[in-house]
């Protein structure tokens, strides 16, 4: 008998190579789908075909779909226009902001807009900031999440979406206390604390060493932090819609350059003779699809869905749909919402998604998709988890209050890559997530152990 018929039994008869271990999950709270990228038959399958919610490992799908219909280079537009003229520095007519629902669209980015357009030589807005709002129709749902409609993970997508509508708690030391600064500046928003200096070690994790008392647009913080906090920023979230917050964060961004006006808000169309004064690119889908996989990032994900549709989520679940059967793949069981996982209707079965990862792996685009989802031990959602197996496992997470998922790859020491997908839903899922990573790390050994095979 050959080396290699042996290496073949030996893995046979190992206990890796048995049933599916579920460490005290019941079978019907779990759903399993692991294949190998190169070729054959799939290493597990446990009810892979049932429809289940899939939370966040749902971005996996829309993340492929985009790299695959708009490519890792495609990126968002926003600009400043007018069609009026600019005499003595004024610009004696409507300044028009052209939102394209940039996922990632930053104060800083704002700034520099801001500070291009003083550079022409302009330095008052005679008429009214107008958004242009027309690059979204429909922009889908987040239904049974509006308890957390003004925390970050679920704030909706828009065509003006400006630092995910946070802003920033500055900290400024002063003789024996804190000043806090609100940045950007914001009408109508109070700042109060009573924050002390104290201690003399690293600032580590501000946020948890203060409390936030927050009451609509009032802000108290109180607590004690060493000097080393000295401009740090601490991050909250509040109840302004996103047209309110982005034309305040405009106006005091404008003020601070020395700018004056403009003389009101309006939504409406720019108009056909408008010109561009200023442009901002986006940086290129493959960079911000980290962000999205990594940090789970739903207000980036819904803009990406977004763009998919061209502004319409029905239209991006269609696109999704004819994606999937254009490269040959189920496209049932099948249910989208928003694109994010942040939804309660949702669904997909482990076999779908594992079949796209298989095709994302094999696409000219696989290694964009790849190094998008967060290394084990290292970063993003992963940071804490599986340190023992390092980088080689790319999990993305997924957490609703009855999920624990995780889908991804694992690259073997010799090249070969394992395709895997493990989706708990139950009411215990919280306190099941040492038993899905402990299935995880099974499904590990089992394909390392065919290593001797191959």
């Amino acid at each position: 008998m050959s080396h290699r018929c042996i290496a073949l039994l030996l893995i046979l008869l190992s206990p890796l190579a048995g049933a599916l271990d579920l460490h005290g999950m019941a079978p019907d709270e779990i759903t399993v789908w692991a294949a190998p990228v190169e070729g054959g038959a799939p290493l597990e399958a446990h009810r892979a075909d049932v429809a289940v919610q899939p939370a966040s490992t749902m971005k996996l799908l829309t993340s492929w779909a985009a790299l695959t219909r708009l490519g890792p280079d495609y990126r968002w537009k926003t600009r400043f226009a007018s069609s009026a003229p600019v005499v003595n520095g004024v610009l004696k007519g409507d300044l028009y902001w052209v939102g394209s629902g940039d996922p990632r669209f930053l104060l800083s980015d704002l700034r520099s807009m801001l500070y291009d357009l003083r550079l022409q030589g302009i330095h008052t807005i005679e008429g009214r900031l107008v958004l242009d709002k027309q690059a979204y129709r429909d922009i889908g749902s987040a239904d049974g999440f509006a308890g957390d409609a003004e925390r970050l993970f679920s704030v909706a997508p828009d065509t003006h979406l400006l630092e995910w509508k946070t802003a920033w708690l500055r900290l400024e030391p002063e003789a024996d206390s804190w000043a806090v600064r609100l940045d950007p500046p914001l009408s109508g928003v109070r700042v109060s604390a009573n924050l002390l200096r104290g201690g003399n070690g690293p600032c580590t994790t501000p946020a948890e060493r203060v409390s936030l008392q927050q009451s609509g647009l009032d802000l108290y913080l109180s607590g004690t932090l060493p000097p080393a906090c000295a401009g740090e920023r601490l991050p909250v979230n509040l109840p302004l819609d996103h047209d309110t917050y982005a034309t305040e964060a405009f106006r005091s961004q404008w003020e601070l350059l020395g700018g004056k006006g403009p003389a009101g808000l309006d939504i409406a169309p720019l108009p056909a003779d408008a010109r561009d004064l200023v442009q901002h690119l986006s940086p290129p889908l493959g960079t911000l699809l980290a962000d999205v996989n990594k940090y789970s990032n739903n207000p980036m994900a819904r803009s990406v869905y977004l763009a998919l549709g061209q502004g319409s989520a029905r239209t991006a679940a269609a696109v999704i749909a004819d994606t999937l059967a254009q490269a040959g793949l189920p496209t049932s069981p099948l249910v989208l919402e928003n694109g994010a996982g942040l939804s309660r209707t949702e669904r997909v079965s482990a076999t779908l998604l594992g079949n796209m990862l298989l095709s994302a792996a094999r696409q000219p685009h696989a290694a964009d998709f790849v190094h998008t989802l967060p290394a084990a031990g290292e970063e993003g959602t992963l940071k804490r988890r599986f340190a023992a197996l390092g980088p080689r496992l790319r999990l993305k997470t997924g957490t609703l209050d009855n999920v624990r998922a995780l889908a991804g790859y694992w690259q073997a020491r010799d090249g070969h890559r394992l395709a895997l997908v493990a989706i708990v839903n139950s009411p215990r899922a919280p306190a099941l997530l040492p038993a899905l990573d402990a299935v995880v790390v099974d499904l590990v050994r089992r394909f390392d152990a065919q290593a001797g095979g191959r």
